[in-house]
């Protein structure tokens, strides 16, 4: 089965929820139209902004480490590229739309996506009464996170997952070749 057409399926780590917060991390998975794992992009931003507890608590990444990254202006371009006006999907995609939405805002920058696809609203269409968070539908598939921690590219797989297993294919393992932790890193043939 395809969506018709490519998909970038993505995950933002954040400073808190809110909509002041800030972007902190982005991982993203390029799938083809048949829905097959091209490529990845991996990046960790400068916020510019202390994060909240809870949202230290989530992702690991401490203000100290993100003070070091670039500011997310610095990476706008490779993420509009890498994007290329495919269609978004998240799980939670209202959530992520918002947070990456608002970087591309405050640089007055069109979002690099065009339509979009919500593997959490799928998810409960196709499974009305089952819990429909990221780590609930991942385990119904058998897939979970490797740690405690969110990181953006590991959820980024995983809603990919579900969007494959929400179209009848098999899970896509995880291989990367040459990924460091802010770079971009094609999948290995």
């Amino acid at each position: 089965m395809s969506l018709g057409r490519p998909v970038i399926v993505f995950d933002t780590e954040t400073t808190g929820c809110t909509g002041g917060d800030r972007v902190v991390s982005l991982g993203a998975v390029r799938l083809d139209a048949s829905l097959e794992p091209e490529g990845t992009l991996h990046l960790v931003f400068a916020p510019g902004m202390r994060c909240h507890f809870g949202a230290y608590r989530v992702h690991g990444l401490s203000d100290a480490y993100l003070a070091q990254q670039p500011g997310f202006a610095a990476h706008a371009e490779e993420v509009a590229d890498f994007f290329g006006g495919a269609l978004g999907c998240a799980h939670n995609m209202a959530f992520d739309r918002r947070m990456l939405g608002g970087e591309f805002d405050r640089l007055e920058m069109a979002r690099p996506w065009s339509g979009e696809f919500c593997t959490m609203l799928a998810w409960r269409r196709a499974r009305p009464g089952e819990r429909a968070g990221l780590a609930q539908a991942s385990a119904a598939c058998g897939l979970a996170r490797e740690g405690n921690l969110h990181g953006a590219l590991e959820d980024a797989w995983l809603a990919a997952n579900l969007l494959r297993a929400l179209h009848g294919l098999p899970a896509a393992p995880m291989r990367l070749h040459g990924f460091t932790n802010d770079r971009v890193s094609d999948m290995a043939a």
